[in-house]
């Protein structure tokens, strides 16, 4: 199709600016479609795809699973790290 609707190969003055602009959409299609995260964003934004970028959701759950080791190692909540706090603090 880029080799039909290119400006160049359009012969006919008349439909040489038809040609320019499909032959333009043409290359955005090309440039969407040849890029696995442009891709994904275009199967997003057509409901093909549940899931906006997996990799995303991966690191969500890496940082809370981090979160929650850290909490594990200061205390087992906030109120308990703030108490050792504060005790560290009266000593």
């Amino acid at each position: 199709m880029a080799l039909r609707y290119h400006p160049d190969v359009c012969h006919d003055p008349l439909r040489k600016e038809e040609s320019t602009r499909m032959f333009v959409q043409l290359h955005a299609a090309y440039e969407t479609l040849s890029n696995p995260v442009l891709r994904e964003e275009y199967d997003y934004e057509l409901g093909l795809i549940k899931s906006r970028r997996r990799w995303e959701e991966q690191v969500v759950e890496l940082k809370r699973r981090s979160n929650r080791r850290m909490a594990q190692k200061e205390g087992s909540s906030w109120g308990s790290r703030i108490r050792a706090q504060n005790n560290i603090g009266k000593n």
